[in-house]
């Protein structure tokens, strides 16, 4: 966060038309289905493992967005 603020102090007094040619971009990640977070399960260690301790998914998506002025 440090370095946005000291760009935009360095920034600060930049004219309508130096802004008009300013492109910010960026990314994120968006789940489809379910989150990023650990999923835990309880089993005993001689229970075998089942299908559904295990998630296979390529139902998220890379997102990349471009905002201009």
């Amino acid at each position: 966060m440090q370095h946005r603020l000291e760009w935009a102090k360095k920034h600060q007094d930049w004219t309508v038309e130096e802004w008009r040619k300013v492109v910010f971009s960026g990314e994120t990640n968006a789940n489809v289905w379910g989150s990023d977070v650990c999923k835990y399960y309880w089993k005993r260690p001689s229970d075998p493992l089942q299908p559904h301790h295990l998630e296979f998914t390529d139902q998220d998506m890379l997102v990349k967005f471009t905002m201009g002025t």
